[in-house]
């Protein structure tokens, strides 16, 4: 069975209206809102960003409010698992290196509703698409699992 990302996709693209030139338009992205206590994987597809040559080879991210138990790149786009647990407004600034060097950042708002979840996921430990050989972690050259995709 091969795991894909979840519902919980947003598009990193600037809308059509606002590709002028000279002019810089914000990129105003957010996901679902989710309640505090909820854990699950949320993605960024950076498709439109992408050379046509390119692609995703290291994904970083910072959760405000979150706990993150992983971070992986599915084809364009960069995902994470990540656990609420404050409530509010949250960010997650995620970044990627492309594999011809380029680094593209993006900022992803998400509200998180203070009514506690009916079911508290346990973070997975590696992404779906890790290599493992049985329990042991093949590592990257950074010592994070190597990772398919």
């Amino acid at each position: 069975m091969k795991w894909t990302p979840c519902q919980r996709i947003v598009q990193a693209e600037v809308p059509v209206s606002f590709r002028v030139q000279g002019v810089i338009a914000p990129l105003l992205l957010y996901w679902p809102s989710a309640y505090l206590g909820s854990g699950a994987d949320y993605s960024v597809d950076f498709s439109f960003l992408l050379g046509p040559s390119d692609r995703i080879s290291v994904v970083e991210a910072i959760a405000t409010g979150g706990q993150l138990a992983w971070s992986s790149a599915f084809g364009s786009r960069a995902t994470l698992w990540i656990q609420w647990l404050a409530a509010g407004l949250q960010t997650v600034t995620l970044s990627v290196r492309t594999a011809l060097g380029a680094v593209l950042s993006v900022t992803v708002s998400i509200s998180i509703i203070c009514a506690p979840a009916l079911i508290f996921p346990a973070g997975p430990d590696y992404a779906p698409n890790a290599f493992l050989l049985g329990s042991a972690i093949v590592p990257d050259s950074s010592g994070n699992p190597l990772i398919f995709g």
